[in-house]
């Protein structure tokens, strides 16, 4: 019954919409910081981490927004001094969620989370590769190698497409190109970028800093491991690291000029 009524009073337009979104980068550690922001007592998450409504095309286009709203508590559930939040990586990679977003809520405030691309795209394989072998998510599986994954993609990485090759272990990695189009429609005020390392090494500064550009009093909130992955084999395929450390770098000097910060990624 009480499922039913929030159903109704959402599409009656009583709904609550999120502050800020966490857009990405897949595997850069939005799980652990979506759960350590969570315990803030002035910030409240979704009911589900990864919703994907504006990167999900077919619910995109039925334009039924009280659908997304309802992972949110309705509007006497929380006080006016609560941001809202949700995380879904895949918004930072998919080509139209910026557009969306901005035409959704101009004021949003975005966070991205950057970690070393390259190790990214190691990260990622490992997940496809090993962990989606077996379980709800084995249609994912990828059986190839890092080392075919990688030589493949690269043949490929001037014409696919978005929806050629959604794990895009390389593309994921171009952040620059990623960051560039959500800044044609943000300002760069309104995009925190932070390194993801510096949620384990820096974990106080980082989370001043994450507070402030939410615009929440500081708590000092214990941060939540990510996934950790039970696999390593990262020392197997060195050359193929070394070969996209190569590739990455004059993205990586791009970046550095649109975000002003340089990260000690090319070594």
């Amino acid at each position: 019954m009480k499922k039913i009524l929030k159903t109704a009073l959402i599409r009656l337009g009583y709904s609550s919409k999120p502050n800020f979104i966490i857009i990405g980068a897949e595997k850069a550690g939005t799980s652990g910081l979506y759960g350590t922001l969570k315990r803030h007592s002035l910030i409240r998450g979704s009911s589900k981490k990864e919703i994907s409504y504006f990167s999900n095309d077919e619910w995109y286009s039925e334009r039924n927004i009280s659908s997304y709203h309802s992972y949110f508590p309705l509007p006497y559930k929380v006080s006016k001094r609560v941001q809202l939040f949700e995380a879904t990586p895949i918004y930072l990679f998919h080509p139209e969620v910026a557009s969306r977003l901005y035409n959704y809520n101009p004021q949003l405030k975005l966070i991205v989370l950057l970690r070393n691309p390259s190790h990214r795209a190691f990260s990622a394989w490992t997940m496809y590769h090993h962990h989606f072998k077996s379980g709800p998510n084995n249609k994912f599986h990828d059986p190839r190698n890092f080392t075919q994954a990688i030589s493949e993609e690269l043949e490929k990485i001037d014409t696919a497409q978005f929806a050629d090759n959604r794990k895009a272990y390389i593309k994921r990695g171009i952040y620059y190109n990623q960051i560039n189009a959500f800044l044609k429609y943000f300002p760069s005020e309104q995009i925190l970028c932070i390194e993801s390392g510096d949620l384990q090494k820096n974990h106080q500064k980082t989370s001043e800093k994450v507070q402030s550009f939410i615009g929440v009093p500081y708590e000092e909130i214990p941060l939540i491991q990510q996934n950790r992955s039970k696999v390593s084999e990262i020392d197997l395929y060195s050359e193929d690291i070394h070969r996209l450390q190569e590739f990455y770098k004059p993205y990586n000097k791009k970046l550095y000029e649109i975000i002003g910060r340089e990260f000690n990624w090319d070594t």
